[in-house]
């Protein structure tokens, strides 16, 4: 095995369980903690924390997906059809659409969600605060079944059972 693919494993490997390991980090850790305190603390807080975590989550999230890519057009690319035909290879492709597809999410709905967080917390917003806290309850723990879901898919895709 080549060192460049074998580097290129390790980095895909290590951003996507960085990537899940965020994920896990803000469901059970940050959003508890967050949710736990007084309703004047929590947007200063927001405002602290999650502009990082969204920022780190994207580049996580890009650093995984085109890693990925990279390993599948070096292992499919000269037989693609397998993507399609297989067991294996629907799971593989199916984990593959919904990392990508989660990845896009990092970079083109969250933004939204950090102005909305940087906005509750300049204006001392708490309406606008108390509905970031809610999806910052909902969105997660859809993206934690997400992640898990593309975890599962591809394991099982590339390595099989």
């Amino acid at each position: 095995m080549a060192t460049w693919y074998l580097a290129l494993r390790w980095i895909h490997i290590l951003s996507a369980t960085a990537w899940f390991g965020e994920v896990v980090t803000i469901n059970f850790v940050l959003v508890p903690a967050v949710s736990a305190l007084p309703k004047d603390q929590a947007p200063r807080v927001l405002f602290q924390i999650f502009p990082r975590i969204f920022k780190l989550a994207s580049w996580l999230s890009a650093t995984a997906v085109l890693s990925g890519l990279g390993l599948a057009s070096k292992r499919y690319l000269a037989n693609p059809e397998v993507l399609w035909t297989t067991g294996s290879g629907i799971l593989f492709s199916i984990g593959a659409t919904m990392g990508i597809l989660l990845a896009g999410f990092h970079f083109i709905l969250e933004p939204r969600l950090d102005g909305m967080i940087c906005t509750a917390a300049k204006e001392e917003d708490a309406e606008l605060s108390d509905r970031v806290m809610h999806l910052l309850k909902v969105i997660p723990r859809v993206g934690l079944v997400v992640i898990s879901t593309v975890l599962w898919t591809m394991m099982v895709g590339a390595r099989g059972l």
